[in-house]
């Protein structure tokens, strides 16, 4: 039996391209898009979706750097309890540095989100591995809109 491998090739990648759609699709789920009232407002709500990825990615791959630099002067946290409290965006950096150091994230996972005006938070669940076990914590993050700007307002990691 002679096997066509063009054709192989073709449905191995339009498989591989309908699960990774669906794959990508499904991890857009938390946000809710609105019809907005102009370009402006649809604008400033991407860049909301946008700042909460590039938040995501910081917490996915341990990189500080792509977290705080969202910190405005002030950062209220809430890291399990024991560090709560409004801390400079320093402070919270190294705050947030230890933390991640200590919890070896394997993933951030968003479940929902709402935004309104000049506020935006997103809900979910930080993934990690502490001992010989995988462990989860919730994860919310708030943000406000400032000179057209998002800036971290919130971080509850419970």
């Amino acid at each position: 039996m002679k096997i066509n491998m063009r054709g192989f090739y073709l449905t191995t990648l339009l498989v591989a391209f309908i699960f990774m759609s669906n794959s990508a699709f499904s991890q857009e789920d938390w946000w809710k898009d609105k019809k907005y009232k102009n370009d402006e407002a649809k604008k400033k709500y991407e860049l909301c979706k946008k700042t909460f990825k590039e938040i995501s990615y910081g917490f996915s791959y341990s990189s500080i750097s792509a977290v705080s630099k969202y910190f405005g002067s002030e950062v209220f946290l809430d890291v399990l309890g024991t560090e709560k409290g409004y801390y400079s965006s320093s402070q919270a950096e190294y705050i947030v540095t230890d933390f991640m150091e200590y919890y070896k994230v394997t993933s951030v996972k968003y479940l929902r989100s709402y935004h309104k005006n000049s506020y935006a938070f997103v809900m979910g669940k930080y993934f990690y591995n502490l001992g010989s076990g995988k462990k989860e914590m919730k994860l919310s993050i708030s943000l406000k809109f400032k000179d057209d700007i998002w800036y971290i307002d919130q971080i509850n990691l419970n």
